[in-house]
């Protein structure tokens, strides 16, 4: 059964007690009693929905993930405006901070610009993975740490995610070992950004290259490739399959289970004030599309 994240009270955020949040290119701030709330206020309106849907789905896949629920925020003058809060999987209490991927890159290839978070060609698949063999680290959830990356890498690849850059994934340094952190921000992710006039365009198109199968191959993720250039997601999933097939198989298993009654129901969770019907019915495809191409997979050697 899919939890109904607009069934409760819509969350207040209050800048009360807040902190600014610096990273990121997103409004947000920290706020409540421990500073544990992260308010993060999409660019467009479909930001706020893809983090909803994102972590829905996570969760349905048992994929570690940062919480999100549906929030307003009372802007002077204006009234409310529609933002998603997550609360913190930092225990700050007991010392924990996370550690971005860009820090630990950094230290571990040479000449890694860890400033640089777009167009880092240095940025690459095997850079990345290339952290889980020189640093201690666990996984979540009984997952191994390579087991549940790659299960982030494949995430991405069904929901469209085209922003895993490395400061949108880490660890967390705790007390014991280190620990891969949840994964989070999704919020470029299943083409929330454009239009309801070119989502039916494309659905309603008979040029096959411009129909959703062509337009969610296109789709770039943020790591380079072995040549210099940014691996497509579909490429990406690839690359996945050919280095880690055993952790690869697991989570495209788990992808094309998820039926699309499931899917349907997680998407018409949000209401037609946070999600056009056109919305709803160009990311049903979308998401459905990356779906079958991930079971492509499961034959193709």
């Amino acid at each position: 059964m899919t939890s109904n994240i607009f069934s409760k009270p819509i969350q207040k955020a209050t800048k009360d007690n807040s902190a600014t949040e610096q990273q990121g290119t997103k409004e947000k701030f920290w706020y409540g009693e421990n500073r544990d709330k992260l308010c993060k206020f999409g660019k467009v309106h479909g930001e706020n929905w893809a983090e909803l849907i994102a972590c829905s789905l996570a969760t349905s896949l048992e994929i570690p993930c940062a919480k999100y629920i549906p929030a307003e925020f009372q802007m002077p003058e204006q009234g409310p405006i529609k933002c998603v809060v997550s609360e913190s999987f930092i225990n700050r209490r007991e010392g924990e901070r996370l550690i971005n991927a860009n820090e630990l890159l950094a230290k571990n290839v040479e000449s890694y610009e860890q400033s640089v978070t777009y167009k880092q060609r240095k940025y690459t698949f095997l850079s990345a993975v290339g952290l889980f063999k020189v640093i201690t680290c666990k996984g979540l959830h009984g997952y191994t740490p390579i087991q549940q990356f790659i299960g982030y890498l494949l995430f991405d690849v069904f929901i469209g995610n085209q922003d895993r850059h490395h400061e949108n994934w880490g660890f967390v340094s705790s007390s014991s070992p280190l620990y891969l952190a949840p994964t989070f921000d999704h919020g470029s992710s299943m083409a929330c950004r454009i239009s309801d006039e070119t989502r039916l365009k494309r659905m309603r198109s008979t040029d096959k290259g411009y129909q959703i199968n062509s337009f969610i191959a296109s789709a770039k993720s943020a790591m380079y490739g072995n040549t210099g250039k940014l691996l497509k997601l579909h490429e990406l999933a690839k690359v996945c399959k050919y280095h880690y097939p055993e952790e690869t198989e697991f989570w495209v298993e788990k992808i094309v289970h998820l039926r699309k009654s499931k899917i349907d129901a997680i998407i018409n969770i949000c209401p037609p004030k946070w999600m056009t019907d056109t919305e709803k019915k160009f990311t049903l495809s979308l998401l459905l599309a990356n779906q079958l191409f991930l079971k492509s997979l499961q034959t193709n050697v």
